[in-house]
């Protein structure tokens, strides 16, 4: 009996874009969302997460290039804008800042919520030397429950 041989059948490779763009929309949205809804604060390269309270508000003007803003790490490290500074020399170097007369006479404290409470009080007291009766701490937006839901 003779045997009839088939033809191999084609490969079909045909790659979707659009689907494959929906997908990759998604996961660059997902990715955004989460870059945007992440706890930490950043400070000059320097991170915090930050104490979540359900009614904060909101101070556009801690964001300012020439905002004062006094970092207190977990570890207790404290940093006046990206520099690393002991609590002894903060109220000299809120000083120099204050000589331009164009800065506003207010402190911005980021204190990591894990930070004890002693480094903190340093650098309250550090900010009070130095003359400065306006502090403010700066804190994050706590999720409500409908959200994780």
């Amino acid at each position: 009996m003779l045997q009839t041989w088939r033809k191999p059948a084609k490969v079909f490779s045909d790659f979707n874009t659009v689907q494959f763009a929906g997908v990759m929309g998604m996961v660059v949205f997902v990715m955004l969302l989460s870059f945007m809804t992440a706890p930490t604060g950043h400070h000059g390269g320097i991170s915090t997460d930050l104490a979540k309270v359900d009614h904060p508000v909101s101070m556009p003007s801690a964001d300012r290039e020439d905002a004062m803003t006094v970092v207190v790490t977990r570890d207790g490290r404290l940093f006046f804008r990206s520099d690393q500074i002991t609590s002894d020399m903060l109220p000299e170097k809120i000083a120099n800042h204050l000589k331009d007369p164009s800065v506003e006479r207010k402190v911005y404290i980021k204190a990591d919520v894990r930070a004890r409470w002693g480094a903190v009080k340093l650098a309250l007291d550090g900010v009070r030397a130095a003359g400065i009766l306006r502090i403010a701490i700066l804190t994050d937006q706590r999720r409500s429950a409908a959200l994780h839901m």
